[in-house]
């Protein structure tokens, strides 16, 4: 079985395991500055990769077509996602800071690399390695924001991380829109730009972002209140994480729970996924607006979603129910979601469009906080040391449905119109409903004081019936 670093040891690990580990589960301010740290590494693993403001740029001067890229994309989410299934063992074992200082250093040293670019085989390799370099940590990611939110929190803490992948999609594409004028459109400088601002965001990360003891990361902390009583709970040795990546998803993925929560949350988010590639292509081509329009208009899909996913993380905690309010918020959005689809046919004016996108982004947010905290909770009842595993798996699936889906819509759209792909979209919501009714989760809000104490994980729990 694997054994944890220990300060005696020498290297990089030792030193991390001396330096940058914490003895004492974190509470009030340190604890939220430690979930703030975890932002910003998201926002550098996040960032790098949207290709929307540069792409235009890209294709003339390195000399490919669209359909190039195309295939790019598809190999570039595969090897993401392949990497995430080896880096969430890896930051399960190790530790999640080794694994995030390492690929963040990568990340950007490779961003830097983008400037050497002169051809499509040169984009391919250079961008290629920044994915692979961002699957591996991942994981390790949502394993660091679990551990650093006790149950009551856990839907907050997911939605201030989400906030991060999320915000810098906004912050990106307004910065380049911004500063490429400034700079004569010279995308080589907006990639100058976004190192030196990389080095500035990984700085704090290198510099105060810390693990938890490996025996820490194995106990499920309930609440803050109760958290200084953890040293008691520390009784699983860190002999039992898993040895291998092999063994930890062989116990991961013998959890029927884990096949139903992670696929049917992908098939909901196929209107997001459609959301931040394809929609203003839609919008050009299905509603015949312009496209500054279009822009503009698959742009508030992202506002409120973007403002609503503290709020349901913190709704969610306060009711200390995720099933219900993930249910409400799948209904909502299908009503939402049929409703528009109906007005195809006699496309809404441009401002009557943007209403509709902020109202499905919100609910959609809505949705995926509580669930996400749900599935957290799942992994830790499973085992604590798989918690990086399980948001690795959730990535492989997630990105895999954004490669297949992608040859998909364009063959729908073509061939039988955008609303059809719509109908798919609405699919993977029906379809998510019976995931959540099928899975372990409570209806009515706990009562206080209930469930409030630290435990340690023992064993897998049986699969309720």
């Amino acid at each position: 079985m694997a054994t944890a670093a220990t300060p005696q040891q020498g290297g990089l690990h030792g030193f991390i395991a001396a330096h940058r580990t914490l003895e004492t589960y974190p509470v009030g301010a340190h604890r939220w500055g430690m979930l703030m740290l975890t932002v910003l590494a998201t926002i550098v693993s996040f960032y790098e990769f949207q290709f929307a403001p540069l792409l235009p740029l890209w294709i003339p001067t390195l000399h490919f077509s669209l359909e190039d890229f195309s295939l790019f994309l598809l190999f570039a989410v595969l090897l993401s996602g392949g990497s995430a299934m080896i880096g969430g063992p890896l930051a399960d074992r190790h530790g999640r800071i080794i694994v995030i200082d390492l690929c963040l250093a990568v990340i950007i040293v490779l961003t830097f690399c983008n400037l050497l670019m002169t051809d499509f085989w040169s984009f391919v390799v250079v961008r290629g390695l920044m994915n692979l370099t961002a699957g591996l940590m991942w994981g390790a990611l949502g394993g660091l924001t679990r551990d650093m939110s006790p149950r009551v929190s856990r839907g907050a803490a997911f939605g201030l991380l989400t906030v991060g992948a999320v915000g810098c999609v906004w912050l990106w594409n307004f910065i380049s829109g911004v500063t490429l004028p400034a700079f004569n459109n010279s995308w080589r400088a907006e990639i100058l730009m976004m190192g030196i601002l990389a080095i500035g965001l990984y700085i704090p990360v290198l510099l105060w972002l810390k693990d938890l003891h490996p025996s820490l990361r194995l106990t499920i902390v309930e609440s803050e209140a109760t958290a200084a009583e953890s040293a008691v709970a520390r009784t699983r040795a860190a002999a039992e994480i898993p040895e291998s990546g092999a063994a930890a998803f062989k116990e991961l993925l013998s959890r029927w729970e884990v096949w139903v929560l992670v696929p049917g949350v992908v098939a909901f988010l196929t209107l997001a996924i459609t959301s931040q590639t394809f929609f203003p292509v839609m919008f050009t081509r299905a509603f015949h607006y312009s496209p500054a329009d279009a822009a503009k208009v698959a742009s508030y899909f992202w506002l409120l979603n973007l403002f609503i996913l503290v709020p349901a993380g913190l709704l969610s905690d306060r009711l200390r129910v995720r099933k219900p309010l993930v249910l409400v918020g799948i209904v909502l959005t299908l009503i939402a979601l049929v409703w528009w689809i109906k007005t195809f046919a006699n496309p809404l004016s441009p401002s009557q469009t943007s209403a509709v996108m902020f109202v499905l982004g919100g609910l959609v947010a809505f949705s995926f906080i509580p669930w996400c905290a749900q599935y957290s909770e799942l992994l830790e009842d499973i085992s604590p040391a798989l918690q990086a595993s399980g948001w690795s798996f959730f990535q492989l699936i997630y990105r895999g449905w954004i490669a297949i889906s992608g040859p998909v819509l364009a063959f729908a759209a073509s061939r039988y119109g955008w609303a059809a792909w719509m109908w798919v979209a609405v699919a993977g919501m029906v379809l998510f409903i019976p995931a959540m009714l099928l899975v372990r989760g409570g209806w009515v809000p706990a009562k206080a004081g209930q469930g409030t104490g630290p435990r340690a994980a023992t064993a897998p729990r049986p699969s309720p019936a």
